[in-house]
């Protein structure tokens, strides 16, 4: 009841401001800008990291070019590498010679890890996780 009593005094007009002041504060964090990564900043943000959904899929990147991967309950093993500013993980079930390139998107704490078409891969970057 306060709160209607000070909109009245104030009047409309500043009423309205401040409620649309308010309900921008709230959203606009909310709405993350998308930032394309470069080369060094894809190493940057995943060597010596581990990326996750947190449900289906985990990577970790050893600076070393190793990743260990576990999708879908699966263990595999996958090398990385940057070329230009993609992220690209040869991975020897789809081939032992050429790798897949992925542009790297930050939006907020999500990665995304898209190719000429789709998102091939949503997670967020977190710590190594540590050894068993």
């Amino acid at each position: 009841m306060k709160l209607f009593k000070v909109l009245n005094q104030v009047g409309k007009p500043l009423a309205r401001t401040l409620l649309h002041m308010s309900i921008a504060g709230t959203l606009l964090p909310a709405i993350s800008k998308e930032v394309a990564l470069t080369g060094p900043q894809i190493r940057a943000a995943i060597s010596d990291r581990y990326v996750t959904d947190e449900h289906h899929w985990g990577h970790k990147y050893f600076s070393d070019g190793r990743v260990e991967r576990s999708e879908n309950g699966r263990h595999r093993p996958a090398r990385w590498s940057i070329k230009g500013d993609r992220l690209c993980l040869l991975q020897p079930e789809i081939s032992k010679d050429e790798p897949v390139c992925y542009r790297v998107v930050r939006i907020g704490d999500e990665l995304q890890y898209r190719d000429d078409h789709f998102v091939a891969y949503r997670g967020s970057v977190r710590p190594m996780p540590k050894k068993d």
